[in-house]
């Protein structure tokens, strides 16, 4: 798969303005875990979020890709990066504030995987702590026959991905054409992008099946919304 580049993945998504999310996601995390020091970031990707989130928390994270966890690491130095599937891990300890972001949940692609991920997060969130979810679009939501294009640039190199979106059943499926300019020519990859589109109605079932009180922003971090959980021994009434 061409996005196991860490490079490559930063340079299609220099359009994400990661410093303002953080921004807006260290105020969540201000209301609803006061005082918090600790973050683990799950399917932390190549750790763009912890870059800035590190100078707040102490921050370690857990991603499936190698390549992308050793571009966290050198972004942030100080934390600890665990390769791990989401929908079953244990690090055995707990952190103020765990986070999945930029729709990586929809990875799992059905709703009883996604069911096991929320809950294996929630082990590990502190008794005050809270559980950050950004989901991917809702079924409702996705447009098929959609097509997009990014640029950007890695070095002196030209990339660009053009994508066009479809849907099988629950899942969003997502085809990608990638053009890489080098001074040997012009590289060509493709591939093909699986997410489960799941309710709003399923992820607030998979929070409170983890005895977990959640809320839901609908703006979020960058519009897709957001959902803030806590364990209900511990949530404010």
């Amino acid at each position: 798969m061409f996005l196991e580049s860490p490079e490559l993945y930063d340079a299609i998504y220099h359009f994400k303005n990661y410093a303002r999310e953080c921004e807006v996601l260290r105020a969540v995390i201000a209301v609803a875990a006061p005082g918090a020091r600790t973050i683990l970031d799950v399917a932390c990707g190549t750790g763009e979020h912890d870059k800035f989130l590190k100078d707040h928390y102490a921050v370690d994270g857990v991603d499936l890709n190698e390549n992308y966890l050793s571009a966290a690491r050198v972004k942030n130095l100080a934390g600890r990066y665990t390769r791990a599937d989401m929908t079953g891990f244990d690090l055995a300890t707990t952190y103020d504030a765990v986070t999945c972001l930029f729709s990586a949940i929809g990875y799992v692609r059905t709703v009883d995987r996604m069911q096991h991920a929320i809950a294996s997060m929630a082990r590990h969130v502190k008794p005050s702590g809270v559980l950050i979810v950004e989901p991917w679009i809702t079924p409702d939501a996705w447009k098929p026959g959609n097509s997009f294009i990014h640029a950007g640039e890695i070095g002196p190199d030209k990339v660009c991905r053009m994508s066009l979106s479809g849907q099988e059943g629950n899942l969003s499926v997502t085809l990608m054409h990638y053009l890489r300019s080098t001074s040997a020519g012009i590289e060509h990859y493709s591939e093909r992008l699986e997410l489960g589109l799941f309710t709003r109605e399923e992820m607030t079932r998979a929070f409170e099946s983890a005895n977990m009180d959640v809320r839901y922003d609908t703006e979020g971090l960058m519009g897709r919304g957001l959902y803030v959980a806590r364990h209900r021994t511990s949530a404010k009434n």
